[in-house]
C-alpha cells in the first residue's frame, strides 16, 4: 500500500496537518513504527499507535498533538530521511545485492509488515532480518525461519 504523499488529517479538528513523506519500520517487530510527515528539518512524526485510521485517501490522527517533533536520535534520523525504506538497497544474509526496496506491503489496521517488494520479487515479512541506514537485510532463500546460529 503506497503511502507517500497521502494527506494526514486530524480527526479532532478536521484540519490537514501535512502529507506522508515516508514510513519507518520497526524491523524487530516487523511493523510500521512511525509515519514521517513533511521533509527534512520541517518533518514531524506520528507513532503508529496514534493513528486512528489509514485509508486509501488519507491518514487520520486522533488529535493534532499526535503529530510531534522527533524525540530521540532514531526519530531525528527518520525525519531526515535516513531510515526511509523505499529506494534502500536490499542485501541477502549471504551478502548478495538483491536490488532496491520498491514498496512495502502492510496491514493498514495494525501496521504489520506483510512483505517487501524488491524489483519483481516479493519477499515475506518473516524473511526480514534487519533494516538500517545502509541496507535492508533479508534471508537469501526468503524463508520465514529463525535466524541461523553460527558455530565456531
Amino acid at each position: 500500500m503506497a503511502a507517500q504523499g497521502r494527506k494526514v488529517i486530524s480527526r479532532a479538528s478536521a484540519e490537514e496537518l501535512g502529507s506522508v513523506s515516508h514510513l519507518v519500520l520497526d524491523s524487530d517487530n516487523r511493523r510500521i513504527a512511525l509515519v514521517v510527515v513533511g521533509k527534512r528539518r520541517k518533518a514531524r512524526v506520528v507513532s503508529w499507535e496514534d493513528l486512528s485510521g489509514f485509508g486509501a485517501d488519507a491518514v487520520m490522527v486522533s488529535q493534532d498533538e499526535a503529530l510531534r517533533e522527533p524525540q530521540d536520535d532514531r526519530e531525528q534520523a527518520a525525519a531526515m530521511g535516513d531510515l526511509e525504506l523505499l529506494g534502500r538497497r536490499a542485501l541477502s544474509d549471504l551478502g548478495n545485492e538483491l536490488g532496491k526496496i520498491d514498496d512495502v506491503v502492510f496491514d493498514p489496521d495494525s501496521g504489520a509488515l506483510e512483505s517487501l517488494v524488491v524489483g519483481e520479487d516479493e519477499r515475506p515479512a518473516g524473511s526480514l532480518l534487519g533494516a538500517g541506514s545502509y541496507a535492508v537485510v533479508v534471508r537469501a532463500d526468503g524463508a520465514e525461519s529463525a535466524p541461523r546460529q553460527w558455530q565456531s
